[in-house]
């Protein structure tokens, strides 16, 4: 039940992650949406072997820089972003530059290394939660993070779905006020998390 709650949570919380979801599925349809969508399958294998390697070893002043430059790297994509949605339509074979799938997936992945949310998260609760688990049961634990990661996904996957249904009814001029609101969430969310992890440095 816990890994259920944790998963769902952490799937349907406002952030880089969230929104890109939301751009690619506007941009390149259901398909690239749940792409990107599944991007913690692939980013968090990293996040996650580090930090239990490194549980209660790493220096809080480390994971307050990398929470400023990860937040500069949010809002430098929401600015990117932005830049893109003067340009972008939802018309098939249209002159704009389009990103491909893989460069929306490539860019997920960057974004969700630098970000500090998921290495927050396994810092201070999902890695405790799973060496404990760990330590009495290993199947418990892979069970643990599977059922989360299961929730992560499927909550963002499910976002994709609901932002496709409703891409069909934009006109350019919606979709692009669309991204340029999706461009604007992101560095919102680049600048307070950046701001933040400033102040533990001082």
């Amino acid at each position: 039940m816990t890994a259920l709650g944790l998963g769902l949570a952490a799937g349907i919380s406002p952030g880089p992650l969230l929104v890109l979801v939301v751009t690619a599925t506007l941009r390149g349809g259901l398909r690239r949406g749940l792409a990107v969508a599944c991007v913690p399958l692939l980013s968090d294998a990293v996040v996650v072997g580090v930090t239990l390697l490194a549980l209660g070893r790493m220096p809080t002043s480390w994971l307050a820089w990398l929470g400023v430059v990860g937040g500069i790297a949010v809002a430098a994509v929401g600015v990117q972003t932005m830049r893109e949605a003067r340009s972008e339509s939802l018309a098939l074979g249209a002159g704009a530059p389009r990103r491909t799938g893989r460069d929306e997936v490539r860019r997920a992945i960057a974004l969700n290394l630098v970000s500090p949310h998921p290495w927050i998260s396994w810092l201070t609760f999902l890695g405790p939660l799973t060496v404990t688990a760990w330590r009495s049961s290993p199947a418990a634990a892979i069970a643990f993070v599977a059922v989360f990661y299961l929730m992560l996904v499927g909550a963002k996957a499910v976002l994709a779905v609901l932002v496709s249904r409703g891409r069909d009814r934009l006109t350019d001029t919606g979709y692009r006020r669309a991204v340029v609101l999706a461009g604007w969430a992101l560095v919102a969310l680049g600048l307070v998390m950046a701001v933040e992890f400033a102040t533990k440095l001082v």
